[in-house]
């Protein structure tokens, strides 16, 4: 019994040594890493980004975005405001769209905002026009008609006393030859101008000298219509004098006529150029379509035929309007040339006050 007890452990005790060796006999092995078996590798990629939403801008001419129209003041009175508001809403109403109004104190404000999309319609002067249509935002619709014209020039006056010759007839108003005919005589000589941020007493002038090779001594710079005439009127100082014109006359002014009674007779005009300054011009931008720009111009021609319309134009812009024409922008193109040759830069020139 005790033998056969002996015999059965010592079998079981082969049996687990048999069992060990075979399990020390096997080689070692480990899982290795790699891609998860059965799952789709994209998943672990970068994930690709949604879509942005980019919301439709609202039409211009709706009330979420409606046309505006600018003008350029410093210190608008309340009448010119709401004179400003009813012009808008009549437009608006003419055209089936949304017109506001906006005031900007300066010209480079404007600018800005028409960079931006903010303004479609703008009332400009000659040098702010210039500067707008140079970088493409606006183009010429309409002008202004002032004091009879819709553009004016400038005239060169010379003394009595002096050697000049005048190409001008005072019975016709007109020039009776071309600027470089006229204007030779002055060759070597002085002028009196206005100041150097004017277009019609400073470089106009000196422009018609230049496109016809005109030399010239350096000019006095009086700062006045008036001060030029007074200065060429006692003589010594300067040989001629450059002055604006066709709008009318600045010899007949009153602050130059009650002390120099004698002012026509003494200062007789030599040459009057063409009307190369255009008036105050109503310039659109391209946003608005070409069907909308007419009708829009079509409504204010009409508009400025009434006396009524003619009252609402003056008051909104703050300038005297007797009518409203179609204006090209080719209308420019003289002023630009004279400006041109003399490299004028026209951020110089802008108007100080509006």
């Amino acid at each position: 019994m005790r033998t056969r007890s002996r015999r059965g452990i010592s079998m079981l005790l082969m049996v687990i040594i048999c069992l060990a060796a075979a399990c020390s006999a096997l080689p070692e092995t480990r899982p290795t890493l790699g891609p998860l078996q059965g799952t789709n590798s994209s998943l672990l990629e970068s994930p690709t980004p949604m879509p942005t939403y980019t919301p439709t801008p609202a039409p211009l001419g709706s009330p979420e975005r409606p046309v505006v129209m600018a003008v350029i003041a410093s210190s608008p009175s309340g009448e010119q405001i709401q004179a400003l508001t009813d012009l808008a809403q009549r437009l608006g109403t003419s055209l089936g769209l949304n017109v506001v109004h906006r005031v900007y104190a300066t010209y480079l404000e404007l600018e800005l905002a028409l960079q931006k999309k903010e303004a479609q319609l703008a009332w400009l002067q000659s040098v702010e026009y210039l500067l707008a249509s140079q970088k493409g935002l606006l183009s010429a619709s309409l002008v202004t008609n002032h004091l009879g014209v819709t553009a004016y020039g400038v005239q060169f006056i010379g003394h009595k006393d002096g050697a000049l010759v005048p190409w001008f007839n005072p019975s016709t108003n007109q020039s009776t030859a071309n600027a470089s005919a006229a204007l030779a005589q002055l060759s070597g000589l002085r002028p009196c101008l206005g100041s150097k941020s004017s277009l019609a007493g400073y470089w106009v002038p000196l422009g018609f000298l230049a496109v016809n090779n005109i030399p010239y001594l350096p000019p006095v710079e009086t700062y006045s219509t008036s001060a030029s005439l007074r200065t060429l009127y006692v003589k010594g100082v300067c040989d001629f004098a450059g002055t604006y014109a066709i709008a009318a006359d600045p010899r007949s002014a009153s602050d130059v006529v009650v002390d120099l009674t004698d002012v026509i007779d003494k200062l007789p005009i030599l040459w009057v150029s063409p009307p190369v300054i255009p008036n105050l011009t109503l310039a659109i931008s391209a946003e608005i379509d070409l069907t909308v720009q007419s009708i829009l111009s079509e409504f204010l021609e009409g508009l400025a035929r009434s006396e009524e319309g003619k009252t609402l134009l003056s008051s909104a812009l703050n300038y005297e309007v007797a009518a409203l024409d179609p204006l090209p922008d080719s209308a420019y193109d003289e002023l630009r040339a004279l400006l041109a040759v003399q490299d004028v830069r026209l951020v110089d020139l802008l108007p100080q006050n509006r």
